[in-house]
């Protein structure tokens, strides 16, 4: 497929993923109805996810489909949120571009304009502020409009710091809750994506047992008593290793697909892979040497013998593993005091600075926001907004906030009278916050230091105002737009594999 069919394809898919999720921009958000094959249907307001389940029977409309969901989830990867804002920008972009024919070449440049003025736009968050009111703002925006979630999430960061890591699971009530706890976040990452068992393509499992070795396990029956016992017990096991391959990953993999046992194998990192050993060995509380000087006999393993370790929860993903320790043991106690004293008595600066972040990075305040509702599809639902609202606030505290980002996009649109093509696709995201006002205004004021509050409908002061969105997710949605239009005013050809059969 050439030319203009293939152009037009491409289109098409744009404008049908801007339409999904058109409705669910801003404090009015409204939701989609999704019905997948083989699950019941569900109903959602998250971007990511609705932008996920657009299909279409045209084979070349599905290609082109699958492209740009791509790029379009680029957002939620750097940001954790912004894909809606990201897809309504690129359909602007593209319609834009293509109703006069302007090479897209130019639209880093624009880019660059952007992220300029959103650095004298934006302001910090003030961390030593009692009522943390931006954050809770952008917190509450972040979770449309909830109010409840807002203040948790601004009470939890107000507790644990901006570095502080968050965990998310289900609750035993209809309240959403959040407790602090003792964890650690690992650049390691799952052995094969087959072990994920949810659709946000991780591991999470409660109450896992863990065996940590530095050894390189090849055959699967070293692996088979530890698995016995993971089955007996009912309980998951996490395997950290310095590799796993062949028949032993095979074979595992084999069992975790065919239900016979919940497990995860991960591979420690390469870099200092003896102090991450220790350390994990403290925090989950112990581990299995393969080695055959040190061979401890996995079959006689029990947990608690310095064999198995445990955690209250561990989520692994395609970059970092989060593990959740609960209360501090004693052994973990003696190790943290352990590295503390070493890292006194060390000699040279940089032993001193490794010790110190090894120490930071076990002693790391953690804690679990614990999802409440009524049914299994009001917990989906409710997680995805307090999943956006932990990353949103999480980025505003690193790059501060701005005016809500169809007001500062919109604003910045109308300071650019040299250019119109790039500047008119920047107002896309206000009008559409206008568009799905309840009580929509013909016409309002605009000006520098003044806004309409699409949630009211009344107009704000700028330095008061209620609607406020991270500095980095605003950049984030624009970056990813400007990649999505630029494949589709770029592509000239559609190549599509043959059906099945032939």
């Amino acid at each position: 497929m050439n030319g203009s069919e293939a152009r037009v394809a491409l289109s098409t898919a744009v404008r049908l993923l801007a339409d999904s999720v058109r409705g669910t921009l801003g404090p009015n958000a409204r939701t989609v109805l999704v019905q997948q094959e083989g699950r019941p249907p569900t109903v959602l307001n998250d971007g990511v996810k609705i932008v996920s389940a657009v299909k279409s029977n045209d084979p070349a409309v599905q290609a082109s489909l699958d492209l740009i969901r791509q790029v379009a989830l680029e957002a939620q990867q750097a940001s954790g949120d912004g894909t809606t804002t990201a897809t309504i920008l690129a359909e602007a972009l593209v319609e834009n571009y293509s109703r006069v024919n302007r090479n897209p070449s130019d639209m880093p440049l624009f880019v660059n304009h952007v992220e300029n003025k959103l650095s004298h736009m934006k302001w910090e968050v003030n961390m030593d502020d009692e009522e943390l009111i931006d954050l809770q703002r952008v917190a509450t925006i972040a979770a449309n409009n909830d109010e409840w979630i807002g203040e948790l999430i601004t009470d939890m960061f107000a507790s644990i710091g901006a570095d502080g890591l968050v965990n998310l699971k289900v609750g035993s009530d209809d309240h959403t809750t959040w407790s602090k706890t003792t964890g650690c976040e690992v650049p390691m990452y799952y052995a094969s994506p087959m072990f994920c068992n949810n659709d946000r393509r991780t591991f999470e499992v409660d109450n896992p047992l863990f065996i940590i070795t530095k050894e390189i396990i090849e055959d699967f029956d070293d692996l088979t008593p530890a698995l016995e016992i993971a089955i007996e017990n009912n309980r998951p096991l996490v395997i950290v290793c310095q590799d796993i391959k062949g028949v032993a990953l095979s074979n595992l993999i084999a069992n975790v697909v065919g239900g016979v046992v919940r497990a995860c194998a991960l591979r420690i990192p390469r870099t200092d892979a003896d102090e991450w050993f220790d350390d994990l060995k403290a925090l989950t509380g112990g581990g299995i040497h393969f080695a055959s000087e040190v061979k401890t006999g996995i079959a006689n393993a029990v947990e608690g013998a310095g064999h198995f370790g445990s955690a209250e929860r561990i989520t692994v993903g395609h970059a970092t593993t989060t593990i959740v320790a609960g209360e501090r043991t004693e052994q973990l106690k003696n190790h943290l005091d352990g590295l503390k004293t070493q890292a006194d008595e060390a000699d040279h600066p940089f032993s001193r600075e490794k010790l110190l972040t090894r120490h930071s990075r076990l002693a790391q305040h953690m804690a679990t926001i614990h999802i409440g509702g009524f049914s299994e599809a009001e917990i989906r639902e409710t997680r995805e907004r307090v999943d956006d609202a932990v990353n949103a606030t999480r980025l505003a505290i690193k790059g501060g906030v701005v005016v809500g980002a169809g007001w500062t996009l919109y604003t910045i649109a109308k300071e650019m009278v040299d250019d119109t093509v790039f500047s008119d696709a920047l107002k896309a995201p206000m009008n559409t916050l206008h568009d799905n006002m309840p009580s929509k205004t013909n016409s309002f004021k605009w000006g520098e230091n003044f806004y309409l509050n699409t949630k009211t409908g009344e107009m704000e002061d700028r330095y008061t105002a209620t609607v406020l969105d991270p500095a980095l997710v605003v950049l984030n949605s624009l970056k990813a737009a400007v990649s999505i239009a630029r494949l589709v005013l770029t592509t000239d050809t559609i190549i599509l594999a043959e059906p099945k059969g032939l």
